[in-house]
């Protein structure tokens, strides 16, 4: 008795509960073996980590290939190293493909915790499904004629979730406002595709398995359509809204989708083709008055202006101002896709970020720059006391004066 009481009192003063932490476990698996594999041909549980980032204290659901982690009251438990950045995402760590997830994400309510961790789920077995992670940016999501075309897509989207009856208009302005985006910006098409197949399919796959019926689970996508904070920045997150909406409407459509879908496919196409839906990006205009379009453009024209004035501050700081470059081939970061500023040419913004690499480890809350067509991040040289390199790493001058660069010491 007294060997039970002090078992449950360790178990209750980790930073993660380990009571907690294994009925999750146990729910996810449950998720999974509902679903036999249906979904994507092979079942998405597999080895998950919960991690506190706080204290790096991680709770498994099974042993790592290096033997780090031990049981302990039905789980396995450990701290992660240092170099290892936490973040919601796929991860190899200790010899083992892993799921990782932040605990203080995992909600409380069944369907919600189901959602997040089957999403990440996800993410660990896409390669096999030959659906390469990508780490595609939209900034022309950024732009007034982006974002505008944009949430109007996301107002028919809602209304072809929530009413039947109204569906196949609805789907076909859906259709013509993404066409009429696409037609403005050269790369949208790519990129929008690229990011969708990712994380798109991701959160497709964590609404359609989170365990209520078909039409609830339409009506919970059209709910977070309808309550989208115009405040967000969509550059790196629009997938998440637009990935579940199609999906879903091409489970009544066309329920076979899934299985020829490749990295390539998009969303828009499929839908098209199973609605045969005829309407193109000349029909946009004259359709958007029925979502609020004159509204909703003056609302953006205000936020565009507000937005210059952002950009104009990280520009000046991570552009033309000294910076510390790392080489990003090298680097693993973790970021919130909800808050990332487009800076046209010179890559993106990330308000906040940590990240990691064999040379050490960074982290900034003043705003760091990714600019993937020079494969290198950028922070402000005034973050260099954040700085912590490894043992055969030194930070040498840069190309300009007042610039740093991260290189192997000689």
């Amino acid at each position: 008795m007294i060997h039970a009481l002090l078992l449950a009192a360790t178990l209750s003063t980790t930073p993660i509960p380990l009571d907690a932490a294994r009925r999750t476990f146990d729910d996810v698996r449950v998720a999974s073996d509902e679903d036999g594999g249906k979904l994507w041909g092979r079942p998405l549980y597999g080895p998950i980590l919960f991690v506190d980032p706080q204290t790096r204290y991680v709770v498994a659901n099974q042993q790592d290939a290096g033997g780090v982690l031990k049981a302990k009251g039905g789980v396995f438990d450990g701290t992660l190293p240092k170099e290892v950045v936490i973040a919601n995402t796929a991860t190899d760590w200790s010899g083992t493909h892993w799921t990782m997830v932040m605990w203080g994400a995992v909600s409380p309510v069944s369907v919600a915790r189901r959602r997040l961790v089957l999403h990440e789920c996800f993410h660990r077995i896409q390669n096999d499904l030959g659906l390469p992670a990508t780490n595609a940016n939209n900034p022309h999501l950024d732009t007034l004629d982006g974002r505008y075309w944009y949430l109007l897509e996301l107002r028919a989207l809602s209304v072809a979730l929530k009413d039947e009856k109204g569906r196949p208009q609805a789907i076909a302005d859906a259709l013509a406002f993404r066409a009429k985006r696409r037609s403005l910006f050269a790369d949208a098409t790519a990129n929008e595709r690229a990011l969708e197949a990712n994380e798109g399919l991701a959160e497709y796959t964590g609404f359609a398995l989170r365990g209520t019926g078909a039409e609830e689970t339409r009506l919970a996508i059209a709910r977070r359509l309808d309550a989208t904070d115009r405040g967000e920045s969509f550059v790196r997150s629009f997938a998440y809204s637009t990935g579940p909406a199609y999906g879903l409407l091409l489970d009544v459509a066309s329920p076979a989708w899934r299985s020829g879908f490749h990295k390539d496919s998009d969303f828009a196409d499929l839908l098209r083709a199973a609605e045969k839906v005829t309407t193109s990006a000349d029909d946009a205009a004259a359709r958007a008055a029925a979502y609020g379009g004159a509204t909703l453009r003056a609302e953006e024209e205000k936020r565009a202006k507000e937005q210059a004035e952002k950009i104009a501050r990280y520009r000046a700081r991570l552009v033309d101002g000294p910076v510390i470059e790392i080489p990003l081939d090298t680097a693993q970061y973790g970021f919130d896709p909800y808050a990332v500023v487009a800076l046209g040419d010179d890559g993106t913004v990330y308000p906040s970020l940590q990240v990691s690499g064999p040379w050490g480890t960074i982290t900034t809350e003043s705003g760091a720059r990714v600019d993937f067509k020079r494969n290198a991040l950028f922070f402000g040289a005034d973050d260099r006391s954040r700085l912590k390199l490894n043992a055969g790493w030194e930070l040498g001058p840069g190309g300009r004066t007042g610039d740093f660069i991260i290189t192997k010491s000689r």
